[in-house]
């Protein structure tokens, strides 16, 4: 590569979804001079052949049919409803090579700084290094710069002592050691989330023994898996289902005109505490031990906690190889031969996987806008709360005040609960494209949000969380743990809690007023 200075139009962080969908837009529009930098060596994101979505049973838990985007258009039809992480993968390899963007990425470059000079033309100068080995620093300039990192990007390992003096293998599901081999181990999953539930459904015949440590229980319900079926495959060949499907999602229908989640039922007491009765009666029925099942029966509504959909889960907790280790304590410290609970036992093991989330909040890199502004600072970021993202103020979640030619894709202030993520990913890779291309043929070069705008959207966003479901627990919607209620870190305002047509209406509709009247083009 030339020690030149490179200039883009248009620079992407990140390689999965979001990134590709907004490459392929800009292109689409006009934009050619597009740069996407990936910090792995390939494309897919959480999905990617070796993402942080790449361990065993890895699967997606939105119906394929609608969560793979641009399904219509690749002429693509998943295998199955809900397809597993090598299916995806290849499917961002296929989107890839249809968007007509494989010359414009960049692998295993890692950004370290992005900083915003006036004084440089009003561009963005974008520094990276090589992801393996940290070195060979390059920096870059660009027009625009998007990130499109997503929430899912750095993995959140507990806060244990001695995890460094365990004796055996110990990893990350999201750094699943792809050597590694469980067969005949005593293996033990911290956690029971999706990547946990998922892991543990998968391993569960291959080990000797599989010890779950739960703090929190989750709702799971079957997701009903199947070979996609002959009538969906010919819908399909028809055209235009894919996209009927995601509309359809994205009002809370699946399959089209069938209810999916019902908004309001969710936050109204009397509705959702049936709802956790009939669930637990459900629990109850299929685990055999009395006492497990009543430790996997929640004592918060449904849904304050991301429920998952998955085949098997409970039921795995009757096999004689399992046993559920529940205290509200949790794990307190690893020594060389396993792992200590709160309330005093300790385990013997030989494999301990963490599957403890995603900092999903998090600011990866320093960013600085106009007159050195950090993002960091700007959003409540720093190292008591682990660079979560605590008090943002954005405009839609895209643009941010001091941040000129700054675009943000399923950041903070734009995520639901209930929300297709790549659904959003999709429509917000059009608006920055779209806003870009008139950029260009009105002769503007900057724009950024209006204060009074984004403080109106900062109010609307965290008002939008009053009397929701999803503040009655810890939870990744509010970007806190128990550990981090334990060590008095502060919660996470950053997610919009109304429907996800109802953030589309201010976004692409013009519900708050117009771009002119929303945004400063200069």
């Amino acid at each position: 590569m030339s020690n030149t200075l490179e200039r883009f139009d248009a620079v992407i962080v990140g390689a999965g979804f979001s990134g590709l969908l907004c490459a392929g837009y800009l292109k689409r529009a006009g934009i050619k001079n597009i740069l996407v930098l990936e910090m792995t060596p390939s494309v897919g994101g959480v999905w990617a052949k070796d993402g942080v979505g790449s361990y065993p049973g890895a699967a997606c838990d939105v119906p394929s049919y609608a969560y793979l985007p641009l399904l219509d258009e690749t002429g693509f039809i998943p295998t199955k409803k809900y397809v597993t992480q090598p299916e995806i993968y290849a499917y961002a390899q296929m989107m890839t090579e249809h968007l007509g963007i494989k010359e414009c990425l960049r692998f295993s470059r890692k950004v370290t700084e992005a900083v915003f000079s006036d004084e440089v033309a009003h561009l963005w100068q974008v520094t990276t290094v090589d992801s393996e080995t940290g070195e060979d620093p390059q920096t870059i300039t660009c027009r625009h710069f998007v990130a499109a990192n997503g929430p899912l990007s750095s993995p959140r390992l507990p806060e244990f002592s001695g995890m460094e003096t365990f004796a055996g293998e110990s990893f990350h599901t999201a750094q699943w050691d792809k050597g590694a081999d469980l067969s005949g181990k005593r293996v033990g999953v911290i956690g029971t989330g999706a990547s946990a539930a998922q892991v543990i459904t998968t391993v569960v015949d291959q080990v000797k023994s599989l010890h779950v440590f739960q703090r929190t229980p989750t709702w799971a319900l079957p997701r009903e898996d199947e070979a996609t079926p002959r009538e969906i495959r010919e819908k399909f060949r028809a055209g235009g289902f894919g996209e009927l499907l995601r509309r359809a999602m994205g009002k809370g229908e699946y399959p089209p005109g069938e209810q999916f989640i019902d908004f309001d039922m969710l936050h109204d007491d009397k509705q959702n505490a049936a709802i956790c009765e009939e669930l637990a009666k459900g629990i109850r029925d299929v685990v055999h031990d009395s006492k497990i099942a009543e430790l996997l029966i929640l004592d918060y509504p449904f849904w304050c906690k991301r429920v998952l959909f998955i085949d098997d889960y409970y039921t795995t907790f009757n096999k004689q190889n399992v046993t559920l280790v529940h205290d509200d304590g949790g794990v307190v410290g690893v020594d060389k031969s396993g792992l200590k609970i709160a309330r005093g036992e300790h385990f013997d093991l030989d494999v301990i996987i963490y599957a403890t989330g995603f900092d999903s909040n998090f600011i990866p890199f320093p960013i600085y806008g106009r007159n050195g502004t950090s993002l960091a600072n700007k959003f409540g970021a720093n190292q008591t709360n682990r660079f979560q993202m605590t008090r943002p103020e954005s405009l839609w979640g895209i643009h941010v005040e001091d941040m000129p030619n700054f675009y943000m894709m399923a950041g903070p202030q734009s995520l639901n609960p209930v929300t297709n993520v790549t659904l959003l990913c999709e429509q917000q890779a059009k608006y920055i494209a779209e806003l870009i291309s008139s950029m260009n043929q009105t002769g503007y070069s900057v724009v950024e949000p209006k204060s009074d705008a984004v403080s109106s959207w900062t109010e609307l966003c965290n008002s939008s969380s009053r009397n929701k479901v999803w503040l009655r627990c810890n939870n990744w919607y509010t970007k806190t743990t128990k550990t981090d209620q334990e060590k008095g870190r502060e919660r996470s305002a950053g997610m919009w809690m109304e429907t996800y047509e109802d953030y589309l209406s201010y976004v692409l509709h013009g519900r708050a007023g117009t771009q002119e009247e929303l945004l400063l083009f200069s």
